[in-house]
């Protein structure tokens, strides 16, 4: 007897397949052959199909896919439904079979890896060619975060893209306009044939290896991967490999920003692809561009450092760093402070001006201390006049002013 599948079943292994699946491209090539069940088959298996195990997460479901195969003698007279050609395809007439035992039942394959199977079991799940592509537009950002554009199904009981702290839409389209038009940053995007988001992560084109004594090196950087579905992750390295970026992060998480796997040879560095590597890496960006308030929650770059007039986006804290990123409620977390008088940064949160500046605009009364000059009212709020001139902020007041823009929510 010949071997016989599902529609659903070829459709779900030629997608898998298509989507990375070495193990459904090997059954799909098994089923293909010209040859008797038994020559492809362990025991008496046949008329192999699909079961959808729904499982409710609350704003997504989870599928979960079991095969199922007949394995009963069609022929014996004791078989109750021996003259039906459906009969095969009754459920009470049928036997479940988890991936991983599926996959033992043919012959010809030969032994995988615990990986493979775990990327086969993934891929299974969805019923559908992925692409991968990277955007660089704000509305492609906002495209990505916002949750509307979510595929509604997943793989597993919780999803990284689903659980995300910016998938709301007042979150997204800070978080797009702050990646599109203040930090330069692009962004892969992971859609099902449906164009619908299951898996997105940040690229840093322009960021800087700083190494002591050592030229500052230009490099790209591939942030934490958000899915819905496990396997889209290795799609969305595969593609970053593919565009030449530099590094991806070691541990797909928000506790580990120096950790990195190099994933393209760096120009001027030594690490072939696939080194571990632990480095601290910034990314520049003009103080005065940031025009909204708050920042959005940061998994790598999550240090915002003040050196001179530029803002940088760093992994790693330092005494030049003002702010933290990773407040789930949009907005920095103050580290130190900025005069508004100089510029500089200090530690005392009791004062608003540096140790240098503070005794050149405060004196001390019989009723204690007060500001000197007089008070100038700019933009509905009033302010000493010593940080002004010709009725515009002075250049360390200005960037005080855009500075503080990020502590606010």
């Amino acid at each position: 007897m010949k071997l016989y599948a599902s529609n659903e079943l070829k459709s779900r292994l030629t997608h898998a397949a298509a989507n990375g699946s070495v193990i459904a491209a090997d059954i799909l090539s098994e089923l293909k052959k010209n040859r008797p069940a038994q020559e492809i088959i362990r025991g008496s298996y046949n008329f192999l199909s699909t079961k959808r195990k729904w499982t409710d997460c609350g704003s997504f479901r989870k599928i979960r896919i079991v095969f199922t195969a007949f394995n009963k003698d069609p022929e014996h007279p004791n078989f109750p439904d021996r003259n039906n050609p459906q009969a095969p395809w009754f459920p009470e007439n049928r036997t479940d079979l988890e991936p991983s035992t599926f996959i033992e039942q043919f012959k010809n394959l030969r032994e995988y890896t615990s990986c493979e199977i775990s990327y086969f079991r993934s891929a299974i799940t969805l019923d559908s060619k992925v692409s991968v592509r990277l955007h660089t537009g704000m509305n492609d950002f906002l495209d990505a975060y916002q949750e509307s554009n979510y595929s509604s199904i997943t793989d597993g009981d919780t999803s990284t893209l689903h659980n995300s702290c910016m998938r709301y839409e007042d979150k997204a389209r800070n978080a797009a306009d702050f990646y599109a038009n203040f930090a330069g940053a692009g962004i892969l995007v992971a859609r099902d044939e449906g164009n619908n988001v299951i898996g997105r992560a940040v690229v840093w084109r322009k960021a800087v290896w700083n190494t002591t004594g050592m030229p500052a090196i230009q490099v790209s950087v591939l942030d934490r991967i958000y899915t819905s579905h496990a396997f889209v992750m290795d799609l969305i390295r595969k593609q970053a490999g593919s565009l030449g970026i530099n590094l991806r992060k070691k541990y797909n998480d928000y506790t580990h920003p120096e950790d990195f796997i190099s994933m393209s040879q760096i120009p001027g560095m030594a690490e072939e692809p696939g080194t571990e590597v632990h480095v601290r890496l910034s990314v520049k960006v003009p103080a005065f561009r940031w025009h909204k308030k708050g920042v959005p929650y940061l998994d790598t770059f999550h240090y915002i450092h003040l050196n001179g007039s530029r803002l940088e986006l760093t992994n790693h804290n330092g005494c030049t760093a003002i702010a933290s990123c990773q407040h789930t409620q949009g907005c920095a977390t103050a580290l130190r402070y900025v005069c508004p008088q100089c510029g500089g940064i200090h530690e005392d949160s009791n004062r608003l001006y540096c140790n240098v500046c503070y005794p050149l605009y405060y004196t001390q009364t019989a009723f204690g201390t007060i500001m000197k000059g007089t008070p100038v009212e700019y933009k509905g709020k009033i302010y000493p006049s010593t940080l002004f001139k010709k009725g515009r902020p002075i250049p360390g007041f200005k960037s005080y002013l855009q500075i503080q823009k990020l502590f606010i929510s």
